[in-house]
């Protein structure tokens, strides 16, 4: 719970549950290629083509009765295009350590607005939730997560310093 207070109150415009999701399990990704250790310490599925705490939901009832978040309705031209989760108030006792708060801010700054261009900022952690089958417990393994991408079986383009390289991926057992 207090990750996402702080995602949130790093998030002046609020954040999508979906891209509060995603940015929670970025910000463990990131921790446990460095720590072996997650920040929230749950669990993940792949869940509506993103990567979901399982007690995301509990967590965001909880909040938003103790009066720490709200739920506020985007509305543009054509209507509600959604929902955005807004920061309202501490929680007493944060119990987040200056690195996890670092990496978590590292985060949040690669992702200023919407959750896109995940494969960009973080290709072995989208890879990890892309190859796990849908509804189905997304791992985090040491070997897994800090290998090179090894899934697509076809050729593609990689960009990398603005250079495009054609690149063919090899399935890895």
């Amino acid at each position: 719970m207090h990750a996402i207070l702080w995602i949130l109150e790093k998030s002046p415009n609020g954040r999508a549950r979906l891209d509060l999701a995603k940015l929670l399990y970025y910000s463990d990704g990131v921790h446990f290629q460095k720590h072996a250790e997650m920040i929230t310490r749950g669990d993940y599925i792949h869940l509506e083509d993103s990567p979901y705490p399982v007690k995301l939901n509990e967590a965001l009832l909880f909040l938003k009765e103790k009066g720490h978040i709200e739920v506020v309705p985007k509305i543009e031209g054509n209507g509600i295009q959604g929902f955005a989760l807004r920061f309202l108030k501490p929680m007493e006792g944060l119990i987040l350590s200056r690195e996890e708060k670092r990496v978590m801010m590292k985060v949040v700054e690669a992702f200023r607005g919407r959750v896109v261009d995940e494969n960009r900022h973080y290709p072995n952690l989208y890879e990890n939730y892309v190859v796990t089958p849908l509804f189905d417990s997304i791992p985090f393994s040491v070997a897994r997560i800090n290998t090179k991408i090894h899934v697509l079986v076809q050729k593609s383009l990689l960009n990398l310093s603005g250079k495009m390289f054609r690149v063919l991926f090899e399935r890895s057992e």
